[in-house]
C-alpha cells in the first residue's frame, strides 16, 4: 500500500506541473508574442523572465519533489495572478480558463500541506541530513 501512495505522489507532482512546464517552454520558443501578450494586459515584460524560471524551473523542482512545499506556494499565488491577470472579462471561456488556474492553485496548496512523498528528492536530502 504504501508503495502505491508513494508512486501516485510522484504522478501527483508531474501532473501537477505538466501544464506548466510545456507552457514555460512554449514562452521561451514564442517569446516576443508573450511580451506583447503581457504588454496587452498591462503587465511588464521584465516579468516574462521571471515567469519561465518559475514555470520551467519551479515545475521541474516540484516533479523532481526538490523544495516541493517551497515552489508549491509560488506555484499555487501565480496561478491565481495570472487568472486575475489575463482571463478577465465574462465570457464562458475566459470563465473557464479561470477556473482551471484556481484548480491549479488548489493542487499546488495540497502539494504544500502534503510535500513531496517518500521518493522525492527532498525525502532524500532530509534522510541524508538526518544521518549525520
Amino acid at each position: 500500500m504504501n508503495q502505491s501512495k508513494d508512486f501516485v505522489s510522484v504522478l501527483v507532482r508531474v501532473m501537477a506541473v505538466g501544464l506548466f512546464f510545456t507552457s514555460g517552454l512554449d514562452k521561451i520558443s514564442h517569446y516576443s508574442d508573450n511580451l506583447q501578450l503581457m504588454a496587452d494586459n498591462h503587465v511588464p515584460g521584465f516579468f516574462l523572465p521571471l515567469v519561465i524560471l518559475l514555470e520551467v524551473g519551479g515545475g521541474a523542482a516540484i516533479a523532481l519533489g526538490f523544495l516541493t512545499r517551497f515552489t508549491a506556494i509560488f506555484m499555487a499565488v501565480f496561478s491565481v495572478v495570472a487568472g486575475f491577470l489575463f482571463y478577465q472579462g465574462y465570457s464562458h471561456a475566459h470563465l473557464m480558463v479561470w477556473l482551471k488556474n484556481i484548480s491549479c492553485a488548489a493542487a499546488f496548496l495540497l502539494l504544500c500541506l502534503h510535500g513531496g512523498g517518500k521518493w522525492s528528492l527532498d525525502h532524500l536530502i532530509q534522510r541524508r541530513l538526518a544521518r549525520r
